[in-house]
C-alpha cells in the first residue's frame, strides 16, 4: 500500500478520509468525502451551507488554489427589504460575544458547490461512494465529542433559534451534550440523491426554490439566481519565497495566506531568529506585534490536510461561521451567518456588490523548507494566522518536528496585549515580560486555533487542542 496521511478535527473526518484513500482514491476524494463527513463530526464548525478554501499541490510540484468561500446575495434583487439580523450575546465566563444570526445573515453557501466541482474535475472515485460514509453517519448518529459539546453550551442561544435548529440540535427538549447521537435523517436522505442530481439537487430546481423562500420570508436577501450563479474560483497559488521559506497561499480574495507571509517575512527579517527559546518567542511575538492587525476573520472553522499514495498535497479549511440558526428545507444543512459578523460587512458600510466574492482570514497553505513540504492551515478567529505562522516558524528554524511545532506552547498578540500558553521556559516568559503585557493561560487552549498538518514524507499531527486526530500509512 502506498503512503498516505491524513490530519483532522475529529477521528470519523480522519477515519473517512483515510479509508477512501485505502480504497483506491485521491486527495481530493478523501477532502470531499470527509467534509460531508464534518457537519456531523464538526457540527458548529462545518457545513454545506456554510464555505471552504483549499490549496493542492500536486506531484509534479504545480500548486493550485480553490476558493468556494460564500458570496454576497441579492443578485437580481430579492422582492422586500431585507429584514434585520438577530443579536445572540453569548456568555464566556468573564466576556460576552456578541453574534448575529437569521436569515438576513446568510450568505451565499459556496461549499457544496466547491466540493462538486474538485471531484468533477479531479475525483477518482464515484460520489455515492464518497457521501456514503456520511450517511451512514447521519442515519447512525456520531456521538457528540466533548469539544463539541462545549461549543454547544457556547452558542445555544443560535443552536435554538427556530424549530428545525432545535429539531438537529436539541431533539428532545435539551441541547445534545457529549456522547448523545447526533442524527441528521433529512442530511442522509440529500446526499443519497447528490449523485444523481448534482448541483442541482440544492442550487437549482425545487430544493433551491424552497431555500430562497424560506430565507426571503424571514428577511433574507438570497436568490434563485445567487445560488444558479456561484461559481468556484480556480488559480495559481501565489508564493512568497525568502529564505529558506517557500510559502504558497490564496492569490485573493481570500487574505490568510497573505498575513501567514507577513508575518513569516517580518520574523525571517528580525534579530530574534531561533537561537533559543526566549529569542525565539520574542521574534514570533515582535513579528505578530509589527504585522497591522487585519479587520477580517472566522470563528467557526475547522481543517483538514491530506498526503495521498501518489505524493499529492492539500490543504483544506471550512466555516459555517456560528450559524444562523436557520436550516435549509428538506435537505438538513445549517446555513451559515457569514453576513452576520462585522468583519465580513462593518457596521455602517455599504454592502458589497451582490455576486462578489467574501474575503476571508482562513489560511490553508503549503509551506516548503527546503526539508520538506507541509500542507497545514487552521480553525481559530484571529488565532488562525498567528497560529499557521508559529507552526511554520517553528519548521523553518528547525525548533521542532512537525508533531513537536503542532503542540508547541503559542502565543498571540492582539489590543496591545500577548497572550501565552503555559510551558514556555521561565526565563522565555520573563523576556516577554519585559517588552509585553503578557496574560499566561492557565492550560492550552482551543482559543489558540487547531493546526493539522501533514508532510510530503508521511508525518501528520493533529491539535490536541482541537482534538486533532491523525491517520496514515508509512507504505510497503
Amino acid at each position: 500500500m502506498s503512503m498516505y496521511a491524513v490530519a483532522a478535527g475529529h477521528s470519523l473526518t480522519a477515519q473517512t478520509a483515510a479509508e477512501v484513500l485505502e480504497n483506491g482514491g485521491n486527495a481530493y476524494d478523501a477532502a470531499v468525502a470527509a467534509a460531508f463527513v464534518q457537519p456531523l463530526a464538526e457540527p458548529v464548525l462545518a457545513s454545506l451551507g456554510g464555505g471552504g478554501l483549499l490549496i493542492a499541490r500536486e506531484p509534479d510540484g504545480r500548486t493550485t488554489f480553490y476558493d468556494f468561500f460564500a458570496a454576497m446575495p441579492g443578485r437580481c434583487g430579492a422582492p422586500g427589504a431585507a429584514g434585520e439580523t438577530v443579536e445572540v450575546r453569548v456568555d464566556y465566563g468573564g466576556a460576552v460575544g456578541v453574534y448575529h444570526a437569521g436569515a438576513a445573515s446568510v450568505a451565499v453557501p459556496g461549499l457544496l458547490r466547491g466540493l462538486l466541482a474538485l471531484h468533477a474535475a479531479r475525483g477518482k472515485l464515484p460520489l455515492a461512494r464518497l457521501v456514503a460514509p456520511a450517511v451512514h453517519a447521519a442515519r447512525t448518529g456520531v456521538p457528540l465529542s466533548p469539544l463539541q459539546a462545549y461549543l454547544f453550551t457556547l452558542i445555544e442561544p443560535i443552536l435554538t433559534l427556530t424549530p428545525e435548529a432545535r429539531a438537529l440540535f436539541a431533539p428532545r427538549g435539551r441541547l445534545l451534550s457529549a456522547g448523545d447521537p447526533l442524527q441528521n435523517p433529512d442530511y442522509a436522505a440529500f446526499l443519497e440523491r447528490l449523485p444523481r442530481e448534482g448541483a442541482g439537487a440544492f442550487y437549482a430546481g425545487a430544493t433551491a426554490a424552497r431555500l430562497v423562500a424560506y430565507l426571503q420570508e424571514r428577511g433574507g436577501r438570497l436568490t434563485a439566481d445567487d445560488l444558479a450563479g456561484f461559481q468556484t474560483l480556480e488559480a495559481p497559488a501565489r508564493v512568497f519565497e525568502q529564505s529558506p521559506a517557500a510559502l504558497r497561499f490564496s492569490p485573493g480574495p481570500s487574505l490568510g495566506g497573505v498575513a501567514v507571509a507577513e508575518l513569516l517575512a517580518a520574523y525571517l527579517e528580525g534579530p530574534h531568529r531561533h537561537e533559543n527559546e526566549p529569542r525565539h518567542y520574542l521574534g514570533l511575538a515582535h513579528a505578530m506585534q509589527h504585522v497591522a492587525e487585519s479587520q477580517g476573520h472566522r470563528r467557526g472553522t475547522t481543517h483538514l490536510s491530506v498526503r495521498d499514495g501518489e505524493g499529492r498535497l492539500l490543504a483544506m479549511t471550512v466555516t459555517n461561521g456560528e450559524g444562523s440558526g436557520l436550516v435549509a428545507p428538506g435537505t438538513g444543512i445549517f446555513l451559515n451567518n457569514i453576513l452576520g459578523e462585522d468583519d465580513v460587512v462593518p457596521a455602517g458600510r455599504p454592502l458589497p456588490r451582490p455576486g462578489t466574492r467574501l474575503v476571508s482570514m482562513m489560511a490553508p497553505v503549503l509551506l516548503e523548507t527546503g526539508e520538506d513540504v507541509y500542507a497545514l492551515g487552521s480553525g481559530g478567529s484571529r488565532r488562525i494566522r498567528t497560529a499557521v505562522f508559529q507552526v511554520a516558524a517553528h519548521l523553518l528554524t528547525g525548533f521542532a518536528d512537525l508533531p513537536g511545532a503542532v503542540r508547541a506552547p503559542r502565543v498571540h498578540y492582539e489590543n496591545g496585549r500577548l497572550e501565552a500558553e503555559p510551558g514556555l521556559d521561565p526565563s522565555t516568559l520573563q523576556r516577554l515580560e519585559r517588552e509585553f503585557e503578557l496574560n499566561l493561560w492557565p492550560r492550552k487552549d482551543f482559543y489558540f486555533g487547531g493546526v493539522h498538518a501533514v508532510a510530503l514524507n508521511g508525518q501528520a499531527a493533529g491539535d490536541p487542542r482541537r482534538e486533532g486526530r491523525v491517520a496514515g500509512s508509512s507504505g510497503s
